[in-house]
């Protein structure tokens, strides 16, 4: 099993009650699941089951009209399909020989309609996780990842919510209770399978209803979005001495 496979980890993490209503639905990727994931979702994700750093993503989009949106990660192309079936054949054709999974998309923008999730960097140190760090990550206008490979924009967490998601200071401590019990949970969890591995990085989205979602978990997760928060970032690299 690997431990930067995105399907065996949600599979991990949703065998764990306190987790499985914070896991997008997620399958292997084929043209029967193809089908039935725009059946059931506006939005979908493709992404490579096995790599980091937001490479190979893919998008669908589901309008009302009934065609279908198709775009690349830091592509300005776009392809319009009214059908599933030469939807199926790009798709073929764009991912080449790679393993893909189809997640289930999360509405989780800002108030002014960009795309942005929350990066949470967990340490284990003394046998307990802990969280090194939290912050939120803001994707350019129109793009379909939030990551600083792809021109994406950190932000302390707090301003984040009080300022791009437009919630009062209780309800963003609210959320950041619920990110802390969460991201601990599912550092736990995965521990129990991978034990070697003393940090991890993980990628959560909010939607309209103010659910949190737990994307996916990443091993050796880098620093470069922590680098425009000195405090966090230093933190993160003094935990770093002590991790087991």
């Amino acid at each position: 099993m690997s431990v930067i496979s995105k399907m065996n980890n949600a599979k991990l993490l949703a065998k764990n009650p306190l987790l499985t209503p914070h896991i997008p639905t997620i399958e292997r990727l084929s043209q029967y699941h193809l089908k039935n994931m725009l059946r059931s979702f506006p939005t979908i994700y493709l992404k490579p089951d096995n790599s980091c750093q937001g490479k190979g993503i893919m998008r669908i989009t589901r309008h009302p009209n009934g065609s279908y949106l198709l775009q690349i990660k830091n592509e300005p192309l776009k392809w319009i399909y009214t059908k599933v079936f030469p939807l199926w054949q790009k798709i073929l054709q764009l991912k080449m020989k790679r393993s893909y999974v189809i997640q289930q998309g999360i509405d989780s923008f800002t108030f002014e309609g960009k795309l942005f999730d929350i990066r949470v960097h967990m340490i284990r140190t003394n046998n307990e996780w802990i969280i090194g760090g939290i912050i939120g990550r803001i994707a350019p206008k129109d793009s379909i990842v939030t990551n600083a490979y792809s021109g994406g924009i950190s932000k302390k967490i707090t301003p984040l919510l009080t300022e791009d998601l437009k919630l009062d200071p209780t309800q963003a401590q609210q959320i950041i209770h619920s990110l802390s019990t969460i991201s601990i949970e599912a550092a736990q969890t995965i521990s129990h399978s991978y034990p070697k591995w003393s940090e991890f990085g993980l990628d959560i989205g909010i939607d309209s209803d103010k659910h949190l979602w737990l994307y996916e978990i990443n091993i050796k997760p880098g620093l470069l979005v922590f680098k425009t928060d000195k405090k966090t970032y230093e933190n993160i690299l003094k935990l770093r001495e002590y991790a087991t």
